[in-house]
């Protein structure tokens, strides 16, 4: 009978489904993958080339987008600013393709996010380099300021997945920066989302 009673409870103690966590707090964690890209609305995009066939815009695409990594916070919902957990990163410094830029892979506990950011520094992976650098109109521009870079929505994370920034926003806000001096006030003043 004893024999009974443990395989019994062994069994139930083994019925747990994937993910982790208990129902008294301890979350389960997922995995998300987080990339940049620029989720311009195609059309948006084809009457803004059109017109400028027509009329020239006063300044080019920015090309040569390059930033230096050093920490990711996912906010969620409940939480202050404060409260928010920080992941340090070994990205370092990568390069930004608006057509799409796998960035890092994280696991997260289950809930939900409004805000992520994103610690650029010139000493993301121990060596000293700009942590913003990109070409538009005027010139190609970099600077050595730290900055968060921000990005607002909402994202439930309930299974593992990825997580799309849209870096539109951002990229408009680099277009018309004249002065290295002025990238992480101009960057810093704007959000991208998801």
């Amino acid at each position: 009978m004893k024999a009974l009673i443990l395989i019994g409870l062994f069994s139930l103690s083994s019925c747990g489904v994937g993910g982790g966590g208990t129902t008294t707090g301890n979350p389960a964690t997922r995995t998300v993958s987080v990339r940049m890209l620029d989720k311009t609305n195609t059309v948006a995009w084809l009457m803004k080339k059109m017109s400028e066939s027509l009329i020239p815009s006063a300044y080019a695409n920015v090309s040569g987008i390059s930033m230096c990594f050093k920490r990711l916070r996912f906010k969620p919902v409940e939480t202050t600013e404060e409260e928010a957990e920080n992941v340090d990163l070994t990205l370092g410094q990568k390069n930004i393709d608006p057509n799409g830029t796998d960035l890092v892979t994280v696991s997260i506990p289950e809930g939900t996010y409004r805000r992520i950011e994103f610690d650029l520094e010139p000493d993301c992976d121990g060596t000293t380099k700009p942590s913003v650098s990109f070409t538009n109109f005027y010139s190609t521009l970099s600077t050595r300021d730290r900055m968060t870079i921000k990005f607002d929505g909402t994202y439930v994370v309930s299974e593992n997945g990825t997580l799309d920034l849209n870096i539109n926003a951002i990229i408009n806000k680099m277009d018309i920066i004249t002065s290295s001096d002025n990238i992480e006030d101009a960057l810093e003043e704007i959000a991208g989302d998801f």
